[in-house]
């Protein structure tokens, strides 16, 4: 008997009834993620493709994906000796490690579409504020054993001046709204200056106020930000500087600025970002897509349950 694809009115029922429970009932909140899921790829177009058909369907990848990340799993073994205890009736077919990690490098696409979807469910192109800022993510530093890194082919040597970390590696630069919400990230080796990710953070950005540290001070850029794109771009000035702050870009600095700090916070402690246990670049590829994504679920899940959208640790905890 197929089950029946769940809709829009079944999800906030169910939101809302496991809100009204004085704790979170887990099984019952597993069972809204795994539908918020199920509704997403019944929307999804599958290209039919020559050969064999997948055992796997992209909703049980996507279901295990988001699962391990928000879970606090460390990688595809820990999740499905997680399943296999645990969420057995959930799942038709349950893939092995070594397929199971194919996958989800072949799902990368679906993963991005999935947060995309979340970003629009959450209204977040109706948003006009963003904060920026770039994480370190080392694959290596000085105290790291010998030939520790050397499976990446684009890490490079980098400096984090608010850390007073020297490491080899990569860096996360991110965008996020002003409830938190993740709007655009990439990767970049660790070798570039921040100043030097603004045209891939901000390139797609119109009439917004964002939000930066003094790692993005460049004058020229924010002149062309702002006469080609309508973005005012903010950034803690030094000291030294003939121009200061404002007292209202004081204010709004000090007001939200903090927030992709609790951002970056969550996706390190509970998603570990900077501990993927990746050994190259595609395979640092994967975990930061599907905890990007993962953090995003997170946050609509709240949403729907009325809670803080930031809480993501308690969910699952």
């Amino acid at each position: 008997m197929l089950t029946p694809i769940p809709n829009q009115a079944y999800i906030e029922a169910l939101a809302q009834s496991i809100a009204a429970s004085d704790e979170l009932d887990y099984d019952q909140l597993v069972k809204l993620l795994f539908a918020i899921i199920d509704q997403f790829c019944s929307q999804v177009e599958t290209p039919v493709q020559p050969g064999p058909q997948k055992v796997y369907s992209d909703s049980s990848i996507l279901k295990i994906d988001m699962l391990m990340h928000l879970t606090g799993k460390r990688g595809e073994t820990e999740i499905l000796r997680e399943i296999k205890r645990h969420y057995r009736p959930h799942f038709a077919e349950v893939s092995e490690q070594s397929r199971l990690w194919h996958r989800i490098r072949q799902a990368l696409p679906l993963i991005e579409q999935f947060r995309r979807h979340l970003q629009a469910q959450l209204g977040l192109r109706y948003e006009e504020l963003r904060i920026l800022d770039s994480l370190p993510i080392p694959v290596a530093t000085k105290t790291s054993r010998r030939g520790r890194g050397n499976g990446f082919d684009r890490a490079d040597g980098g400096y984090c001046a608010s850390k007073k970390l020297k490491y080899y590696g990569f860096k996360l630069g991110m965008v996020i709204t002003s409830q938190g919400i993740p709007d655009v990230y990439d990767l970049f080796s660790a070798r570039p200056h921040d100043i030097q990710l603004l045209q891939d953070l901000l390139g797609d950005s119109y009439q917004i106020i964002a939000l930066g540290d003094k790692g993005f001070i460049c004058d020229p850029q924010r002149d062309r930000l702002a006469d080609e794109q309508q973005v005012s771009l903010i950034t803690y000035r030094k000291v030294n500087q003939k121009v200061q702050n404002t007292p209202l870009e004081k204010w709004v600095l000090g007001q939200y600025r903090q927030l992709i700090e609790t951002a970056f916070s969550q996706l390190t402690g509970q998603l570990h970002l900077q501990n993927t246990g990746a050994k190259t670049d595609l395979g640092l590829i994967k975990p930061v897509a599907g905890i990007v994504t993962a953090f995003t679920l997170g946050i609509y899940l709240n949403a729907l349950l009325g809670r803080h959208l930031l809480a993501i640790k308690e969910l699952f905890a």
